[in-house]
């Protein structure tokens, strides 16, 4: 089966969209500011904002009914909150089945105002999961015309593995946390396996939540310094050096930058023009994992 989606090196992040304070006219204007310099893909979940972010961003697609066909929408599915809208939920969990899958992407269709999702991804690992039923809520979900793509979210290779087995859809992305402040995932099996496999790695908390920029820990403290130095070199800033130690690497990393402020956002998408040599790329890692390679 042939892929049904290309995602931008710099995707909008929406986690933090009902905390934001912006009126869905502000975040239309912001959205059609990031098309014009080729962000054309957001990233939601169906329980981001405590179940209101897709919601939020339907408002925003009605705000400006032209955006609709023009961008691309990323959502998950299968975390379960404790939720004071779920009151029969009385322990947090995750839900794999095929009935709570597609009821995920019914609510997020209504409330975005769409017929369609462009990318779908399981949003964590689920340690009771049947891929069988996962296997039957893609197919249904893809011969229905309601969501084109598929992937994962948080997965091990394991997991991955698993789960591929049993679906017809490919896999196509693994959105995990990866920054200078948690550089594991290039250090154990996973990049390698994603790319291996071929498939894409989105980065979520680039800057590792914004601890990189505000901790006192030692080890963001060094990293800011190595950064400093780092963007001396390249006339740029230290975040922009950040985002652009995740986009150098081969593998090809998608960065989910997600803020309400157009120039942080920016500065993501120009990262993606500098260009960091080896050594510079090392001397990141180091300061990330407190020693030198063997």
């Amino acid at each position: 089966m042939e892929e049904k989606i290309t995602l931008p090196r710099v995707v909008w992040g929406l986690w933090r969209i009902a905390s934001w304070n912006k009126t869905p006219q502000e975040l239309a204007k912001m959205m059609n500011m990031l098309l014009d310099i080729g962000v054309d893909t957001v990233d939601l979940a169906d329980i981001y904002g405590d179940y209101a972010a897709t919601k939020l961003f339907g408002e925003v697609l009605k705000a400006d009914p032209t955006l609709s066909k023009r961008i691309q929408i990323v959502t998950k599915a299968d975390i379960v909150l404790l939720s004071e809208k779920h009151p029969e939920v009385y322990v947090q969990h995750y839900d794999t089945s095929a009935e709570h899958i597609i009821a995920s992407v019914e609510q997020s269709l209504q409330d975005l105002g769409r017929d369609y999702i462009d990318l779908l991804l399981i949003h964590r690992p689920d340690p009771f999961m049947d891929p069988l039923e996962v296997s039957q809520a893609f197919d249904e979900l893809y011969n229905e015309g309601k969501v084109h793509a598929f992937g994962v979210s948080n997965f091990m290779p394991y997991h991955h593995s698993l789960l591929s087995k049993y679906t017809k859809q490919p896999l196509l992305v693994n959105q995990i946390e990866i920054s200078l402040m948690h550089p594991n995932p290039f250090l154990d099996s996973q990049i390698p396996y994603m790319m291996e496999n071929d498939i894409t790695p989105m980065a979520w908390s680039p800057t590792g939540g914004g601890r990189l920029f505000t901790s006192e820990e030692q080890k963001a403290i060094n990293l800011r310094l190595a950064l400093g130095v780092i963007a001396h070199n390249h006339n740029a800033t230290a975040e922009q050096i950040a985002y652009a130690w995740l986009l150098n690497h081969p593998s090809n990393i998608v960065v989910v930058a997600g803020s309400s402020n157009f120039k942080r956002v920016k500065a993501a998408v120009e990262a993606e023009d500098i260009l960091l040599d080896r050594q510079e790329w090392f001397y990141l890692l180091q300061q990330a994992t407190g020693e030198s390679v063997p």
